[in-house]
């Protein structure tokens, strides 16, 4: 019902965000006050303002494929060990990501995570949880999607309606071609190919245009967010590469909260 509530038209998602995004960052997210834009991450020295260390909660999606294609190679990895360092990992039965196509149980399973007594809301009363969140391609979007509800399901306290890190791995959907980060997300890093390279697997379903992330579009100055272009500087990566390409700088980037050293010259603004 809240998705069916939340998915209306784009007017009123944007009067609904612009007069929001103020609150939220007011009331400050889970893991303490966004960081000032200008800030480098590894200069924030306080993670939380919590007595008690928040739960780390990891939620993954899946791109618009069958689950044994391959495609996906590298994402089930990343969540996997992420999850076996420290996160804990929500699974979709015996899978480390949802389908791109069960956005909504997704989102499902992550409220059924966050409201640890089952009472159907999450108060001060559940466990303070940090939400993490992993997007490949049109995953990527989904978890945008997930963030905005999240931001607005009226179940959920403010202080609990925030993500505390976002991963995009190549975002792309036909119709967005651009992620959209809501204002409750603290920390966002996306990881794209900007060119189609031969024999993507990509190219034959885009009529060979491929799919390349585009830099993400923020809603709010106070999230932090580095981009990081693979091509320039990792060779010639094909879309469903990216997982894998990245594995290492986003395992630092949930685990730390921070940048990937070895990249760190790579990094670009949003």
């Amino acid at each position: 019902a809240v998705r069916a509530k939340l998915a209306g038209t784009m007017t009123w998602r944007t009067l609904v965000a612009s007069t929001a995004s103020a609150l939220v960052l007011a009331a400050g997210l889970l893991t303490g006050c966004a960081p000032d834009p200008g800030m480098d991450d590894d200069e924030v020295s306080s993670e939380s303002t919590d007595v008690v260390e928040p739960a780390r909660v990891l939620l993954c999606q899946q791109g618009l494929s069958d689950r044994t294609t391959g495609w996906d190679k590298g994402l089930f990895d990343l969540c996997e060990t992420a999850g076996a360092n420290g996160l804990d990992l929500i699974w979709d039965g015996d899978y480390p990501a949802f389908g791109a196509l069960d956005e909504g149980g997704a989102y499902d399973a992550l409220f059924a995570e966050l409201d640890t007594n089952g009472d159907g809301n999450v108060t001060k009363a559940d466990r303070a949880t940090a939400v993490h969140l992993v997007g490949f391609s049109w995953g990527g979007i989904n978890v945008t999607d997930i963030a905005y509800w999240l931001q607005h399901d009226d179940r959920i306290i403010a202080s609990r309606r925030g993500v505390s890190v976002m991963v995009l791995l190549d975002p792309y959907q036909p119709q967005r071609w651009t992620a959209t980060i809501p204002a409750n997300v603290s920390r966002v890093w996306e990881y794209a190919q900007s060119e189609t390279t031969a024999g993507d697997c990509s190219s034959d379903i885009s009529l060979g245009s491929g799919f390349n992330g585009l830099p993400p579009r923020l809603k709010s100055s106070g999230t932090y967010c580095a981009q990081y272009d693979l091509d320039a500087f990792a060779g010639e990566v094909g879309h469903c590469d990216v997982p894998s390409v990245a594995r290492e700088a986003a395992l630092v980037n949930l685990l730390k909260r921070a940048n990937y050293a070895p990249w760190k010259a790579h990094k670009e603004g949003c």
